[in-house]
């Protein structure tokens, strides 16, 4: 649920709420102050410091985790376009009209991956799932029945080889896109930037405009992190470019209807 709510509004409830920890720290400190006027700030210095230290460790922790789950998206874009281009290169061994057939339907299943890559809702996402799998079913059947005289020779491998590598890719970029930072960490993140807002709050009660903007820099920093997080709905998504440059070289689809692909 809070994965669909906008990355503005999820911004704005936590720098809020983070505003509200270091007001809390500081009539903390005030109600302190008047229990004890004299006290050591020294250790709470160290302390201090600690803190923060700890919660930009957490910070770059979980950022270098989304990053690394975006690099892996986008370089399984690459893969499967390698892996459908030569695909369609290897059809062109066959005769007509079996690789005109296939080259066609091969043509639509490029069409239904890129959709895939440029779904941005879950209808959307729903739908171009739906179809890869039943194009992926309808090429295979195609392909194996336009193989079968010849399928104990080298030709039905190096033609099914590259088929099957591009299906196998589809169902990567499903997982990894579905594949999101624990929860839990996600928790654990900002209730670490709680407590720390409520230290500075106690520590940090006259520098209020340099700890705004601390607080300000934590709360991009993690919608940063949950942007990289949302391959379908943030606005940092994996380039398309490889699968969108495929779709170009192939020409304008022609695709006969999905039951006359299969003989």
């Amino acid at each position: 649920m809070a994965r669909e709510v906008s990355l503005w509004v999820l911004g704005a409830v936590s720098f809020v709420l983070l505003l509200a920890a270091r007001e809390l720290g500081g009539l903390v400190r005030r109600w302190y102050d008047r229990k004890r006027p004299h006290h050591d700030d020294e250790r709470e210095e160290f302390s201090m410091t600690s803190v923060l230290g700890l919660l930009a460790l957490l910070i770059g922790f979980t950022f270098s985790l989304a990053l690394l789950r975006y690099e892996e998206r986008r370089e399984l874009v690459i893969q499967e376009a390698n892996a459908i281009g030569t695909t369609w290169l290897r059809y062109g061994v066959l005769d007509a009209p079996d690789r005109d057939r296939l080259r066609a339907l091969l043509h639509r299943y490029v069409d239904a991956r890129v959709a895939f890559g440029q779904a941005r809702t879950t209808g959307e996402l729903v739908a171009a799932e739906r179809n890869t799998a039943e194009l992926q079913q309808h090429l295979w059947d195609a392909t194996t029945a336009a193989l079968a005289p010849v399928r104990t020779t080298m030709l039905a491998a190096l033609i099914l080889q590259p088929l099957n590598e591009a299906i196998d890719l589809a169902g990567a970029r499903k997982a990894h896109r579905e594949a999101n930072i624990p929860t839990r960490l996600l928790r654990l993140l900002l209730e670490f930037g709680l407590v720390a807002s409520a230290m500075i709050g106690y520590q940090r009660r006259h520098y209020r405009t340099a700890s705004t903007l601390i607080l300000l820099l934590f709360t991009l920093a993690g919608t940063l992190i949950l942007d990289l997080d949302r391959p379908s709905s943030g606005g940092i998504t994996e380039p398309q470019a490889p699968m969108l440059d495929l779709q170009r070289s192939l020409g304008p689809s022609g695709a006969p209807p999905l039951a006359d692909t299969v003989r």
